[in-house]
């Protein structure tokens, strides 16, 4: 059962000015370790971050049945499967907590992710989803 449906668009050369402004700060602010590890090999770094700011708005979004003020931009992580695989959604602390708040016993969740870009634009689609086990 679908418990949250979100999507963001994001613009490129915003994040490419923020970025300019900011260029350290910015990507710590809202890419994890992680994400910055996998930033560096890529050549369309500003896409990439603009994806992955994208992606960690339409997941929030999708939380619609919690406070989104109360989820950080380290609490989702946005990999991918080698360089050009399908993203895949982690959920740390406090939204990882909520995203298990809205599961019964029994049940376990899923993160649908699509990311897309032409640019200047990024696009991202999130659905969360409940599902019983059998």
């Amino acid at each position: 059962m679908i418990i949250g449906i979100g999507t963001d668009l994001c613009d490129i050369r915003r994040i490419e000015r923020i970025r300019s402004r900011f260029p350290l700060n910015f990507d710590k602010k809202i890419l994890t370790n992680n994400e910055r590890e996998e930033l560096r090999t890529r050549i369309e770094k500003n896409a990439y971050v603009a994806k992955r700011f994208a992606a960690k708005e339409a997941i929030y979004k999708a939380f619609n049945f919690s406070d989104q003020n109360s989820l950080g931009w380290h609490q989702v992580e946005i990999l991918n499967h080698g360089k050009k695989g399908a993203p895949i959604a982690h959920l740390y602390g406090n939204c990882l907590s909520k995203f298990n708040q809205q599961l019964a016993v029994g049940q376990t969740g899923a993160i649908h992710l699509s990311l897309t870009d032409e640019y200047p634009y990024v696009m991202a689609f999130a659905i969360l989803e409940q599902i019983t086990k059998n």
